[in-house]
């Protein structure tokens, strides 16, 4: 009887073949993953690029200000102009506005990020001190020779306002008021500084209410129309400053220093009590804390510089940063002035950090799925080996040689379906090897068990050797 010889589409061998190309494959993979993370961190970099680029753009803030011939508007004109010539990551765009109150409004409205106000006039809810631009004091003078001493002695005067706002006219109602003098009793006249000598000269006003930085150009010329030479001016003193600041926040208590005015002698004789307001510059609250400190520290920055364009710029100072102050200082100036400002990493740090844990999460997650997906197919592949091992047990168990050529096949098949799996990278080392193994094993136990069969006497039966129905009779 001839044995048929199987058709082998597959073998041992060929795994074994199988096995430079499924260490490049593995090379492949490797690289393929390097390249991948590679870009990621490439993607990541870049990202970062991009915010610290996004985060150097130059910062556009409005700033509202007014009157627009004010010495305030000139002031934030010549920041606007610095800022701009210095390349800075801060620019101001200008909002005019017609006074003070329409300032603090555009700020409370949201049509401004910064607006210069004064502490007694329309405080913006939003708001929070930036800077103190400038302190103004409330100077009351009479012209040399005038019987006016005190501020009692207003009642029924005329008294001049420089500049002449309706601020200005307010805050001598408040002086009034605390000495009991009906502000309506009181005419007052609105002056500018090129009016104010003549009005001087025809006694046109019997005192005068100047307000501005001490060493302003209000208070220099207001002084000066109310000198005389052979005299000097006649100075208010505000006595109850220091209670009605106290009742109003608004207000503080200012002094004139003994001598500040040159005179024959100087004026005062000694330090004057009077009011002052401060001039701030306010910012929205929810203003970034980054911007307001790189603003404020600009702003002392070129305060020098700006003095010669602008000479009110000397008298910038900083605000009351103290927890029970009645100011609201915008936390980013806080920062600069209480020499807590923020470094890179303590305003990004955990942005960083977040980050780092999300893409270690990520990696995570993706290397876990990797690894499910690659346990699974390994699973599917080594359970070709279980397969395997019950074709060699059928093999032995096998009486009859078309039962041994059945379980070849099934060899091959398992065969081809391993060669399919090493080509899709699904086996490790070992994997290969105990599929070579099993391979091996099978078609051994199949090789055993034919030579077995085929070894055996093959019983043929002549009948003709048979005893015939008559014999046996």
């Amino acid at each position: 009887m001839r044995r048929a010889k199987p058709f082998r589409t597959g073998s041992a061998g060929d795994i074994e073949a199988m096995l430079p190309r499924r260490r490049i494959a593995f090379l492949h993979v490797m690289l393929t993953s390097g390249f991948f993370f590679l870009t990621v961190a490439f993607a990541l970099i870049a990202i970062v690029a991009l915010t610290l680029r996004f985060a150097e753009r130059p910062q556009v803030l409005k700033v509202a200000v007014g009157p627009a011939d004010g010495d305030n508007a000139k002031l934030v004109a010549a920041i606007a102009r610095h800022l701009e010539q210095s390349r800075g990551r801060i620019r101001f765009t200008i909002l005019p506005v017609e006074d003070l109150t329409q300032s603090a409004e555009a700020l409370e409205q949201g049509r401004a990020d910064l607006a210069v106000i004064r502490s007694d006039v329309a405080i913006p809810a939003n708001g929070a001190t930036v800077v103190i631009l400038h302190n103004d004091i409330a100077l009351l003078a009479a012209a040399a020779g005038s019987k006016i001493t005190k501020v009692a002695d207003l009642a029924k005067k005329r008294v001049g306002i420089l500049p002449g706002r309706k601020a200005n006219a307010s805050l001598l109602d408040a002086i009034l008021a605390e000495y009991e003098i009906a502000p309506d009793t009181v005419q007052k006249i609105m002056l500018s500084t090129d009016d104010l000598a003549q009005v001087v000269t025809q006694k046109g006003v019997d005192a005068i209410l100047a307000v501005g930085p001490l060493r302003g150009h209000s208070i220099e010329v207001a002084t000066a129309a109310l000198m005389s030479r052979s005299h000097a001016l006649v100075l208010i003193p505000v006595d109850a400053a220091e209670g009605i600041a106290a009742r109003n926040p608004a207000y503080q208590k200012g002094d004139v220093p003994a001598g500040f005015f040159h005179g024959v002698p100087p004026q005062p004789k000694e330090d004057l009590a009077t009011l002052s307001v401060a001039i701030r510059l306010e910012a929205r609250q929810n203003l970034s804390e980054e911007i307001g400190t790189a603003l404020t520290k600009r702003l002392f920055a070129m305060r020098r510089s700006l003095q010669a364009e602008v000479p009110i710029a000397a008298f910038m100072e900083k605000p009351d940063t103290a927890k029970d102050s009645a100011e609201a200082v915008h936390a980013g100036a806080a920062a600069y002035y209480d020499n807590d400002e923020k470094s890179f990493m303590d305003q990004y740090g955990d942005w960083l950090y977040i980050g780092a844990m999300l893409l270690s999460g990520l990696g995570s997650m993706v290397a876990a799925m990797f690894g499910l997906t690659k346990a699974r197919a390994r699973k599917s592949a080594l359970a070709l080996v279980d397969e395997l091992i019950e074709i060699k047990q059928a093999a032995h168990a096998a009486k009859e040689i078309s039962q041994l050529n059945g379980l070849e096949a099934q060899i091959e098949d398992l065969s081809t379906k391993g060669l399919r799996f090493a080509r899709d990278n699904n086996f490790d080392e070992a994997g290969l090897a105990a599929l070579r193994l099993a391979i091996d094993e099978a078609r051994r136990a199949i090789g055993d068990q034919r030579k077995e069969l085929e070894a055996r006497p093959s019983i043929v039966v002549d009948n003709t050797l048979a005893p015939s129905p008559r014999a046996r009779t």
